[in-house]
Formats: structure tokens, sequence, C-alpha cells
């Protein structure tokens, strides 16, 4: 059995398709088990005032009466909601295996994909290879995220870092920012490798799919506390309502928009499926974007690091909103060439999964 170090415990859909999709092109093409391991996450860097938030006990009532304050009832009870939706939906599929030290042995070990290597909770030794089941370590389109590598100097997590890296079978990541980083602590550039939603693509559920709603919609996709400043919000409202279309915001609470939907990760998929348009602001929203062939936009806000690295390796940095300009209409105006994109994607996932099959044939 394979292992995956991942973001296995967030209420992200993007975390979780990303994991379905490794997991899944895992047994398609090498005929393997795979499943994420659990793991306690290291939150040392985290302020003290803030980590009730994150470590549930009595000092977290405070935490959500403010939550209950600041965003309201319907946002607390649609979160509620949707953390409920979520566990059902990983425990209906087992997608989440034991704790990675209940194991005395596992052929690989996969890091990856997402933020695991991003230091701004804290630093998890798992996540750089350290202490796991098996002498075959692999990190897949593993990402720094926000951090540069002068955070992981300031923090002093060099050493550490460099040692879980360098004891890798093989390391790839999926943007420059990442590359530049580990090329920094080890001396050897990682390549960069599709985010594992676009390696499988979805195209087998994605046929299966009908639409949600009756009427034309646009999705928005971001998370609660973003897309809700007055000037973006009035521009998006004003091209949905010239173009007649309801607002729906799968997954995710804003008390502006026409509808909030509670989803699990395959049913967003199908609500992007159908969308008329999309606007977000997320990795994965663009990337939920590309593989169903959608007009979107993107706001860049501090994920600009892997998002504009992602749009860029299909051309599509045109996709983005400028600042303070809040020009929709003009980005939506201009068409996007899904058949270069797609003979783009064929190539790269052709290259992405032969370095992974390759990766996990290393032998210590």
């Amino acid at each position: 059995m394979i292992g995956v170090i991942t973001h296995y415990d967030v209420h992200n859909h993007g975390a979780i398709l990303q994991l379905l999709a490794l997991i899944k092109h895992l047994e398609s093409t090498c005929n393997v088990e795979a499943k994420a391991l659990q793991f306690d996450k290291n939150y040392d860097f985290t302020p003290r005032s803030t980590l009730s938030k994150y470590k549930l006990s009595l000092k977290s009532i405070g935490v959500y009466l403010a939550f209950l304050r600041e965003r309201g009832f319907g946002s607390l009870l649609f979160n509620y909601r949707k953390y409920r939706l979520l566990h059902k939906f990983k425990s209906d599929i087992h997608l989440i295996g034991e704790f990675y030290t209940e194991y005395s042995h596992l052929d690989n070990v996969i890091v990856g994909s997402d933020e695991v290597f991003a230091l701004h909770t804290g630093v998890t030794p798992c996540f750089f290879g350290h202490a796991l089941p098996t002498n075959n370590v692999v990190a897949y389109a593993g990402c720094f995220g926000p951090t540069k590598i002068e955070d992981v100097l300031r923090l002093h997590c060099d050493r550490l870092i460099r040692s879980g890296l360098s004891g890798m079978s093989a390391v790839s990541v999926r943007d420059a920012n990442s590359q530049s980083i580990v090329y920094e602590l080890t001396g050897t550039k990682p390549p960069i490798v599709l985010d594992p939603v676009l390696l499988y693509g979805y195209e087998k559920e994605l046929s299966q799919m009908k639409s949600p709603c009756d009427e034309p919609y646009m999705v928005v996709y971001a998370y609660d506390m973003r897309m809700n400043d007055v000037s973006e919000t009035a521009s998006i409202i004003k091209f949905a309502k010239n173009h007649n279309l309801k607002i729906v915001s799968p997954g995710f609470y804003h008390s502006w928009v026409d509808l909030n939907v509670n989803v699990d990760p395959l049913q967003l998929l199908g609500w992007f499926k159908y969308a008329q348009y999309v606007v977000t602001d997320t990795f994965h929203g663009s990337i939920m974007s590309m593989i169903n062939h959608r007009n979107f936009a993107v706001y860049c806000r501090d994920n600009a690091n892997k998002l504009m690295d992602l749009l860029t390796s299909f051309s599509l940095d045109d996709r983005v909103i400028s600042p303070n300009e809040n020009n929709i209409s003009e980005v939506f105006s201009r068409e996007i060439d899904y058949v270069a994109f797609q003979s783009r994607l064929e190539s790269y996932r052709t290259q992405s999964s032969e370095w992974l099959r390759n990766a996990l044939d290393e032998k210590n």
C-alpha cells in the first residue's frame, strides 16, 4: 500500500479533490491501493491568542462566539453543515487510513500535493519525510504556498527541511517559488508537475453529471472572508444582472450572492461544469474551471506564487482581473482557446505521470 501525507483534515473542497485525484490516479495507472495517513499538525508558529481556532478546547468557545458575531448565524450554520458533509464524504469513500505510526512498513509514502511545505502554522516533520514508515518517500507536486526562502531561514527551519528533502527518493513541486526554495536548500532543481486534479481530470465523473440548477447561473468560488469587498461584489452583481444570471456560491458562504449551496467535492465539480461564468480567487477554483472548459476570471491575492504559475503555464494569465479596476466584463470577453489548453494539458499529464511512476519505482 502507498500512504499519502497531505492536508486530509481541512474543510476545503480543493484539498480533498487533490487527495482523491492522486489516489484515483495511482489506482488507475499503477494498480495500487493508496490512503491518506493521519498525523498531528504542528502549530508552533501560530500566535497563542488564535491557537484555539485550530485546537478545540473550552477556549474555542470564545473563537466561535466571535465568528458568530462577525459573520452571522447563516455563515455559522452553513459551515457546520459543510463540516459534517465533508466528513461524511471522506468517511463514505474510505479516503483516510490510520495514523502513520500505526504502520510498520509501507511500500511508498507520497508527500503532497497542496501546501505541504508551507510554514505559516508550524513545521510538521512528516511533511518533510521524517519518521515515515518506508525507505521510499516521494514528494509529488509539493508546495511552499506563501512561504518564501526568507521565511525558512528566519524561522530556522532550513536544516530540518534540507535533511528531509535530501533524504527523499525523489522530489517534485507545483510552482516556481517552491522549485526555487528546494534548489536553494538542496542544490537540486526539482521538476514542476501537475496538481493531481489536473493530472486525473475527473473526466469519467464529470461525464455522468447533470446540471444542478434549472436557471442559468455564474459561480463565485472564494473563501468566506474573501471577495466581500464592495467594489468587487458590485462588479460581479452588475455583470450577473446584465446577463440574467443567478449568482451561486457552492462550498463557501457569502451573504451577497443569490444562492449559497453546500456540496461535497464531486458535486462541486458539477456546479462548475454547467456554470456560464466563474469568478474565483483560488488555485483549485481556477483548475476546476479549466478542466470544465469554463470562461473564468481570477482575482490574485496572497496566493499569487502558485496561482500565477498555474495560469502562465497554460497561457491563461489574461484571466486575471486587474487590481483596483474590477474589469470582469473585459476578462470574460476574451475567448479561451481550450483546444490549445487541452493539447498542452495532455503533454503535461504524460510528463507528470511518467515522473511519478518512475519515482515510485526507485529503491533505496
